[in-house]
C-alpha cells in the first residue's frame, strides 16, 4: 500500500509538468493600432495595463473593460521598474534626469483617485527602486529598503539587481544571492507568485530557476525578458537581432525544471516581445516592434 501511495505521488508530481498551453485567442488591444506602447504590465486584479514608450518614456494607462487610454506621465525612465500597489490605486516610479552629464533619478508616485504625482525622494546619484509594502510606497537606496510612510507591514520578499548581484529582502533581513557564482552578471530577476523561486538572467549564459535561498539552479536556456506565469511557468522571449534592430522574437513558455519548452504562436505579430502575464495566469500581452499590443488569452492543459 506504502508503495502504491509513493508511486502515485510520483505520477502526480510528474503529471503537474505535463502540461501544455493552449493559446486560445490573440486579439489586437484597441487604440494601439498605430503603435508606440510597448513594455506592458498587467495590474495586480487585471483591470488594466501600463505601457511605456520604447526607451520607457512616460505611461500609459489601458483600461481593459472600456478601452479607454490614458496618458499619466511623460517623464523620462518611468516605464523601467514600475510598480503598482495591490490595491491598483497608486503607481510608483522613478523619473530620470540628467544634470552635469551624470544620471540623477527621483522617486514619483501617481495617484489613480485624484491624477496626482508627487515627488517622493529628490534626484538622486544612487540606485533607487521603487516597492510597495502594501499598498504604502518604499524605496531601495544605498542597500537600505526604507518605507516612505508609518506601516506595521513589512516586505514579504522583494528581489533587486545591486552592483550586477541579486539582493534578497525579507522583512527587515537583506540576504545578497549569487547561484551561479559571485564573478557573473545578473539580472531580470523576479520572485514566483509563491514566493518559493526566483527567476533571473545571467549575462552570457542564459535564464535559469532557484529557490527563494539562491540554491539548486536550473537552467532554461536562452528566454529573455522572462517574468512568471504562474508558481510552474516562466514565459519571456527568444529574439533575434542582426546587429541593429530585431528581426525574429517569438514568446516561449518553460517550465521551472527546465524539462518543457514551447513556443507560444503569435500569427499576427511576427515580432512578439516583452510578455507580462495577469495574475491569474490566464492572459499574456506582449508588444509587436511597432509597439501595438497584443491580449493572448490561454489555457492550460
Amino acid at each position: 500500500m506504502k508503495k502504491l501511495l509513493l508511486l502515485s505521488l510520483i505520477v502526480i508530481g510528474q503529471l503537474s509538468y505535463a502540461q501544455r498551453i493552449d493559446v486560445k485567442s490573440i486579439k489586437l488591444l484597441n487604440g494601439t493600432e498605430q503603435g508606440g506602447y510597448f513594455h506592458p504590465i498587467f495590474s495586480p486584479q487585471g483591470t488594466y495595463l501600463l505601457t511605456t514608450a520604447e526607451n520607457y518614456a512616460g505611461l500609459n494607462r489601458h483600461v481593459i473593460a472600456t478601452n479607454k487610454i490614458e496618458r499619466l506621465v511623460t517623464d523620462a525612465g518611468a516605464g523601467y521598474g514600475v510598480q503598482i500597489s495591490a490595491d491598483e490605486n497608486t503607481i510608483l516610479f522613478k523619473k530620470t534626469e540628467i544634470q552635469n552629464s551624470l544620471r540623477f533619478s527621483s522617486l514619483q508616485s501617481y495617484s489613480l483617485n485624484n491624477k496626482r504625482q508627487e515627488k517622493l525622494i529628490d534626484a538622486t546619484h544612487e540606485k533607487i527602486s521603487p516597492v510597495f509594502v502594501g499598498n504604502a510606497p518604499a524605496v531601495v537606496k544605498a542597500g537600505v529598503l526604507k518605507k516612505m510612510k508609518n506601516t506595521t507591514s513589512n516586505v514579504n520578499s522583494y528581489i533587486n539587481i545591486e552592483d550586477r548581484k541579486m539582493v534578497l529582502y525579507t522583512g527587515n533581513t537583506r540576504k545578497v544571492l549569487t547561484p551561479n557564482g559571485e564573478n557573473k552578471s545578473y539580472f531580470w530577476a523576479s520572485i514566483s507568485p509563491d514566493g518559493k523561486h526566483i527567476v533571473y538572467t545571467v549575462a552570457a549564459y542564459g535564464t535559469f530557476v532557484c529557490d527563494i535561498n539562491g540554491e539548486n539552479p536550473v537552467s532554461l536556456k536562452k528566454l529573455n525578458a522572462p517574468t512568471w506565469l504562474n508558481n510552474e511557468w516562466v514565459i519571456g522571449m527568444n529574439d533575434k537581432d542582426d546587429g541593429d534592430q530585431v528581426i525574429t522574437s517569438e514568446i516561449i513558455a518553460v517550465t521551472i525544471n527546465g524539462k518543457i519548452r514551447q513556443t507560444l504562436t503569435t500569427p499576427f505579430a511576427k515580432i512578439a516581445m516583452y510578455p507580462a502575464a495577469s495574475a491569474d495566469g490566464k492572459q499574456i500581452a506582449f508588444n509587436s516592434e511597432k509597439g501595438q499590443i497584443y491580449i493572448m488569452n490561454i489555457e492550460l492543459k
